[in-house]
């Protein structure tokens, strides 16, 4: 009599960057490795950012089954969660959940994200709905109420990134035919809880490193759904997030969301020019008068940095180029599937 065939158990890796968040890593750790894991095999690494608070020790000290890799420097969020990804895909993980430090995860989080994936194939990044960081009540991780960013990401709902400034922009959600229910398939998937299946990053790569921080996870999502990839929020799981992380309101905050705007918006070849040029001459008087996307500031310091950020993306024109290309041929080859 033949034996039944082993039913397969998907491989999990979560991927947690750290710059100095040692207050967060205990109940960010220690919940996701709370994971309920019946139905899969999940490993946890950390990824330390040239931290200076001792965050690595206490990792290795308090969590001996956190996979460690520690970055000579500060990589930045891209890279950093780049060179984590990579070690996981090299140990064969068939999906990879980005977390941030200040997350708490539910113990079912991890294997209902994986049983989405696993019944949607169509799929190829998911996230949960966040929620207020809170204490913890015993083993439960409480979903209360939506973070500030989930209640935007529900008011917009499904519209274009740009919204704000192209109000007639098409919808990059997907036809309703195939769509999971209880799916949201918001512009973006926030890199704070990112599950994305390890052959999307195969396929398109990991994060483009120019973005550095801020942008990089809407770049991926965007050319996932130009392969002809769904994205979605899945609007009945959750996670706590706490939300601003070691960045918050600061000058650099402020100047990676401007310049990589503009870098986002020059590597997407579903805009003409003239809408280009239009849309960032209209970004442009903003940041000179010191109103930017990643806060305000004066006149004075809106010049400095806006020629800061020109003077980087002139540096960048070969690369945007090169990206531009890359991302005509990935829509294209996506249209033809």
């Amino acid at each position: 009599m033949t034996s039944p065939a082993p039913t397969r158990r998907p491989k999990v890796a979560t991927i947690t960057v750290g710059t100095n968040e040692a207050r967060w890593l205990p109940a960010c750790l220690s919940t996701l490795l709370a994971s309920d894991t019946s139905d899969l095999d999940l490993t946890v690494w950390y990824v330390d950012n040239a931290s200076t608070d001792g965050s690595t020790a206490l990792v290795r000290d308090d969590f001996p089954t956190v996979r460690i890799i520690e970055n000579d420097a500060n990589l930045g969020f891209a890279r950093a969660n780049n060179v984590g990804m990579r070690a996981a895909l090299t140990a064969g993980a068939d999906y990879v959940f980005l977390v941030n430090p200040d997350t708490r995860t539910p113990a079912d989080l991890v294997q209902q994200l994986t049983a989405f994936m696993e019944q949607w194939p169509t799929y190829g990044i998911c996230g949960p709905m966040q929620y207020t960081y809170t204490a913890a009540d015993g083993d439960t991780v409480a979903l209360d109420e939506h973070n500030e960013w989930s209640t935007h990401a529900l008011k917009l709902g499904e519209v274009d990134g740009f919204v704000g400034d192209r109000p007639n922009r098409p919808s990059p959600a997907g036809p309703a035919h195939g769509r999971a229910p209880a799916t949201l398939e918001h512009a973006y998937v926030q890199g704070s809880a990112f599950f994305v299946r390890a052959t999307v990053l195969r396929t398109l790569g990991l994060f483009d490193r120019v973005f550095h921080t801020y942008y990089d996870e809407t770049d991926l999502c965007r050319r996932a759904r130009w392969a002809n990839w769904r994205v979605a929020l899945n609007l009945d799981l959750g996670i706590q997030h706490y939300g601003g992380g070691s960045t918050g309101a600061s000058t650099y905050r402020r100047v990676q969301m401007r310049r990589n705007r503009y870098y986002f918006l020059l590597t997407d070849i579903t805009w003409t020019w003239p809408a280009i040029l239009s849309l960032a001459g209209r970004w442009l008087r903003q940041d000179l008068a010191g109103r930017s996307v990643g806060g305000n500031t004066t006149p004075v310091r809106g010049w400095a940095e806006t020629a800061a950020a020109a003077w980087w993306l002139l540096g960048l024109a070969p690369t945007i180029a090169r990206r531009r290309r890359a991302h005509r041929r990935l829509r294209a080859a996506g249209v033809a599937r």
